[in-house]
C-alpha cells in the first residue's frame, strides 16, 4: 500500500493555530483488484500539527484497512 502525506489544512481559533486535518493519498493492490483514493485524518483520530508524517500514514492504514475489512462484511450479507 502506498500512503503519501500530503501536508495539513490548519485554521485560526481563538487567535492560535489549530489542525483542522492532514491530507492522505493513498492506493492498494493491482488492477483490477486496486483501491486508490484520499483521506483527511483529523485529530479526532489522535493527531496533531506535531504528529510526523509516519504516524500520520499509520493512522490511514488503519483506516483505510477497516474500511476493507467493513465491505468486505457488507458483501457477505
Amino acid at each position: 500500500m502506498n500512503i503519501t502525506v500530503n501536508g495539513a489544512q490548519v485554521n485560526f481559533v481563538d487567535g492560535k493555530l489549530t489542525l483542522a486535518y492532514f491530507n492522505v493519498n493513498f492506493s492498494a493492490g493491482k488492477f483490477p483488484n486496486s483501491l486508490n483514493g484520499q483521506l483527511q485524518i483529523t485529530p479526532d483520530q489522535g493527531v496533531t500539527m506535531e504528529t510526523s508524517q509516519e504516524d500520520v500514514a499509520g493512522v490511514a492504514k488503519k483506516l483505510i484497512q477497516a474500511m476493507v475489512a467493513d465491505q468486505a462484511t457488507q458483501g457477505d450479507n
